[in-house]
């Protein structure tokens, strides 16, 4: 008789394999187990890194090094990590309501919000800015994720991305992420509920979620750039175990039919696991 491994590596295979790139693919319960294709290729993080830095700024509120209602105002003109300034761009992003809003004061709670939800370049900046790009690497090798996940730059910092300075993640670290986040591995239980609760709330639903039983509970986040294309999910569905599954894709695939590939992933990933 088959095992789960084996049958979700033929069927995975079945979806990957001959198609021009790097496909990776990882899951991962919480007790552990781990099936993986090629799940330790480095890929350009797009904005999955965005989960690390909830967890950081998460951290940074419980220490008191940050404050969860305390309000900002509201820029986008940040320092480069390759020196001088970089400004962000509102058509580069997709958070209109944050970018409405340049010049006055937002709660740092909204802003943790939209990164996630939505997204949000400028809010994800604002963060980083207010704790540190150091804050989310201590976070990384606390978690001893650092040589899965690496943030080195601000989005948008054209000029440190050109001097060698990027994000990067592996799917295999992206799943190690939220399983810790489902296990309270790093941070408070009540941190660790506050983070999965935004991550619930994304609404950038037409990959890992999309392949899952309506109403099926998830909590995930997407990531894109022109060749890129990434999701990263914790999955509960009804009547089986929790798990965590990450997709991530690097290739010349149009970016609709990686969309479509990562929901085939999630489909039979998730048929496998409750079958």
């Amino acid at each position: 008789m088959s095992t789960l491994h084996d049958r979700l590596h033929r069927r995975w295979a079945g979806v990957l394999d001959e198609l021009p790139g790097t496909f990776s693919v990882s899951l991962r319960g919480l007790d552990g187990f781990v099936v993986d294709h090629h799940a330790g290729a480095r890929h350009y993080a797009a904005s999955t890194i965005k989960v690390a830095v909830l967890a950081a700024f998460l951290q940074a509120c419980t220490s008191g090094a940050a404050s969860w209602d305390e309000p900002v105002d509201v820029h986008a003109r940040f320092a480069s990590e390759a020196g001088g300034w970089f400004e962000l761009a509102a058509e580069d992003d997709q958070d209109p309501a944050t970018w409405a809003c340049l010049g006055a004061p937002l709660p740092w709670s909204v802003l943790a919000e939209r990164m996630i939800t939505v997204s949000s370049n400028i809010a994800t900046d604002l963060i980083v800015e207010r704790i540190g790009i150091t804050s989310v690497q201590r976070f990384l090798v606390e978690a001893e994720l650092a040589a899965q996940l690496s943030f080195q730059r601000l989005i948008g910092d054209a000029a440190a991305h050109s001097a060698g300075l990027t994000n990067a993640v592996t799917a295999d670290g992206l799943t190690a992420l939220f399983v810790g986040l489902a296990n309270a591995d790093w941070l408070s239980l009540q941190d660790s509920a506050t983070a999965l609760e935004i991550l619930s709330r994304q609404e950038h639903l037409d990959g890992i979620a999309a392949g899952l039983p309506p109403g099926t509970w998830q909590a995930s986040k997407s990531g894109w750039v022109p060749g890129v294309r990434h999701d990263v999910a914790l999955v509960r569905p009804a009547g089986a175990a929790a798990y965590a599954l990450a997709v991530c894709t690097t290739s010349e695939v149009p970016d609709a039919d990686a969309v479509g590939l990562i929901a085939d992933i999630s489909r039979i990933t998730y048929q496998e696991w409750c079958s």
